[in-house]
């Protein structure tokens, strides 16, 4: 199996595949899910909860920015403020928002 270049075992390891890759962006998989979660609440129409999920989502992306080393994927720009004002701005105005908006009154 080996082509001359090391065996099999050091290219599984330099090419880990899918789930590999998914491993090492793991908070960028943790807040995919949140936003997929609000998309289908908003599907079903909870509109309120999923505008939440996804406001969360962002929140939560702001944490690991914040307190990981390498975030891997969530890096936006090399300026971390940039990254958090970004993260932080959009989740609290989303959950805002959709704590503040009014139910459309029944006629």
């Amino acid at each position: 199996m080996s082509n001359g270049t090391g065996s099999w075992w050091s290219s599984l390891i330099q090419n880990p595949g899918v789930l590999g890759r998914v491993r090492r962006q793991w908070s960028w998989v943790v807040v995919l899910v949140l936003v997929l979660v609000g998309l289908i609440l908003i599907a079903l129409g909870a509109w309120r909860w999923g505008a939440g999920a996804i406001g969360v989502g962002m929140i939560v992306s702001g944490v690991f920015r914040t307190f990981m080393k390498s975030p891997g994927i969530l890096v936006i720009r090399g300026h971390k403020w940039i990254d958090l004002s970004f993260y932080y701005g959009l989740g609290i105005a989303i959950v805002v928002f959709a704590i503040l908006v009014p139910n459309p009154t029944a006629v």
